[in-house]
């Protein structure tokens, strides 16, 4: 497996469509097949990261509505494009699954080369995209979480004091910390990054 590819995710519980995706995509990508939503959201879970995921809807377990909702509530899964490859072909379930959020919704029985070209388009979108400040979690320590939380929502450095029992003091150097941390030169672009941040979760 040459790891310098881009890696998609399959899952689908149709044992010959996994096969005839890892042929089909393996000339291009590296490819990593699951039979079960379940079995998909634990290698999730476990940092098993790819660069898109492609899921179908109707599964035994669980299904694609529901994996694709637990994977947006993921934070390091959030921005991985998810393409629906499925037999419902009714405008509603179209609709739904690109509301929560997928990239693309891609009807069975489909041409080989329209899914290649669909896929290459959605990674090369995706990999343009201009890069989102980290989360929230990812830079701060929860008390950090606590009071940019507080300060998205308008409170001013005294109200955040208040609300949580810190000091004026340490939540004015807690801010100042955080504002170096985002590599902001002022207290208000800090929370303009914030505010921005939260706009794009």
């Amino acid at each position: 497996m040459n790891d310098e590819k881009p890696r998609i995710m399959v899952v689908d519980d149709d044992k010959i469509l996994l096969k005839n995706a890892a042929v089909l995509l393996g000339m291009n990508y590296s490819v990593s097949l699951y039979s079960s939503g379940t079995d998909a959201l634990k290698a999730l879970s476990g940092g098993n990261l790819p660069s898109l995921i492609m899921l179908d809807v109707m599964m035994p377990d669980i299904n694609g509505y529901d994996v694709i909702r637990s994977i947006k509530a993921m934070k390091q899964c959030r921005d991985i494009p998810v393409v629906f490859l499925t037999g419902l072909s009714d405008e509603e379930d179209e609709l739904k699954g690109l509301q929560l959020g997928a990239a693309d919704y891609i009807k069975k029985p489909f041409s080989q080369k329209i899914l290649l070209a669909r896929l290459g388009n959605i990674l090369k979108t995706n990999e343009n995209k201009p890069k989102k400040l980290p989360s929230l979690s990812e830079n701060f320590s929860e008390t950090e979480c606590k009071v940019a939380e507080l300060m998205i929502r308008g409170y001013n450095c005294k109200e955040i004091s208040d609300k949580l029992f810190y000091s004026y003091s340490y939540v004015k150097k807690l801010l100042a910390m955080m504002r170096e941390k985002s590599g902001c030169e002022t207290l208000g672009e800090f929370k303009r990054l914030l505010c921005e941040e939260r706009e794009n979760i």
